[in-house]
């Protein structure tokens, strides 16, 4: 947790990605928070800077929740959370507006 107590870069955020992941999966899930990056328009993927559990092995029907801390510029733009497998979602701009 140390990284999180350091200073932000200079035209940066931070944001707080929770997400729950469900294992349908007769075999369950492996969840590697580290495959997870931040991307938005004209930026090169960001990873998180700190995530908790790290890793976990879901079994069919439990749920998991997750939290990722990413580091962001201050001025991106049309972020999207993408997993390890492909799945996309848009992080809106919400972040920026507080709202």
């Amino acid at each position: 947790m140390q990284v999180l107590e350091e200073g932000l870069s200079a035209g940066t955020h931070r944001v707080r990605v929770l997400a729950q992941f469900t294992a349908l999966e007769a075999g369950g899930i492996l969840l590697d928070t580290s495959g997870f990056v931040v991307s938005g328009l004209g930026g090169s993927d960001l990873r998180p800077l700190w995530a908790s559990p790290a890793k976990a092995e879901i079994r069919q029907g439990e749920s998991l929740d997750a939290t990722m801390v990413f580091e962001l510029p201050d001025k991106a733009i049309a972020l999207v959370l993408k997993g390890p497998d492909g799945t996309r979602l848009s992080l809106g701009v919400s972040h920026h507006t507080g709202g």
